[in-house]
């Protein structure tokens, strides 16, 4: 076999680049978004956790300030007696056809 000179090739410089220094290239930038994943998502859990303790705050307000005192309860006999008409209200009830104007189709 004879030996054939070795052809240069024309490859981009950032090929050179990558070759040399790949972790700085690939990796860094890998970390560094997994590093700042980290920090949105405990600002974002820290987030959901404050709502989440205003809400309860709201509550507790509300019963320093004894609201619920002033709250009705429900007469079972009365909302009995209601839901009675309805039924009655849904018995009374007609077929009616709906009029269409002469462009609508039947």
């Amino acid at each position: 076999m004879s030996h054939l000179p070795r052809r240069p090739l024309n490859r981009p410089p950032a090929y050179y680049k990558i070759k040399r220094h790949p972790f700085a290239l690939f990796g860094l930038p890998l970390v560094i978004s997994i590093v700042a994943g980290s920090f949105a998502l405990s600002h974002l859990t820290q987030t959901r956790y404050e709502v989440h303790s205003n809400k309860t705050r709201k509550v507790e307000k509300e019963e320093l300030l004894q609201m619920n005192k002033d709250r009705q309860l429900p007469n079972l006999q009365e909302e009995y007696w209601k839901l009675q008409l309805d039924k009655e209200q849904l018995d009374d009830w007609e077929i009616k056809r709906v009029e269409r104007t002469k462009e609508q189709f039947d």
